[in-house]
């Protein structure tokens, strides 16, 4: 690789990094969607940022940032700390699992055909990464005096189609903009795609 592409391959990392972060800050942190209700984009940023970011620091930067968001969130804006239990370190495998579709998504060409196999890939890690979400919330958070399977699984039936179509539609989103960034300049299509 020459100088010119690890430059341009840095950049890109980097402003993908960064438009990751202000959408989060815009979706996570309530500050704008306490006046109107925008899904989350977390899980649908964290595997872009594996597509695009798969240097570990940034799901480490990414995660970190998720974490103040959420405590910015809970003690200065008022939103409720329900959510906020143990239980909260599922988060980890939840948002790696994201993280580590949007490698294995990267490793496929960047062709029109492979979008179903990408969005096949996507709805997959959602339901994943909800299961350690949601499943470690129900089960560890010590809000639920007496956990149960059939209980789990009407709330996982409630919750997660929201999820599902939250990542999907930012999943979507993303790669309907990375398509028009590569029409418009070529050159970023990686070179294993080419």
């Amino acid at each position: 690789m020459h100088s010119n592409q690890i430059f341009q391959a840095n950049r890109l990392e980097w402003t993908v990094f960064a438009i990751l972060a202000a959408l989060m800050l815009l979706t996570r942190s309530h500050a704008v969607t306490h006046l109107e209700h925008v899904p989350s984009t977390a899980l649908a940023s964290f595997f872009a940022l594996g597509y695009f970011v798969r240097r570990i620091g940034g799901f480490v930067a990414l995660f970190a940032l998720a974490y103040a968001i959420d405590v910015v969130s809970m003690s200065v804006l008022g939103v409720s700390d329900f959510c906020y239990t143990p239980a909260y370190a599922m988060l980890v495998p939840a948002y790696g699992v994201m993280w580590l579709a949007g490698r294995f998504a990267a490793r496929m060409p960047e062709r029109l055909y492979a979008l179903p196999a990408m969005a096949a890939l996507l709805l997959s890690a959602t339901l994943v990464s909800h299961l350690f979400s949601s499943g470690g919330f129900y089960f560890l958070g010590g809000r639920y005096a007496e956990p149960t399977i059939a209980e789990f699984a009407n709330r996982f039936a409630r919750y997660f189609p929201v999820s599902l179509i939250s990542s999907l539609v930012w999943g979507g989103i993303a790669a309907a903009l990375w398509t028009l960034a590569l029409t418009a300049r070529p050159q970023l299509r990686r070179a294993t795609s080419r």
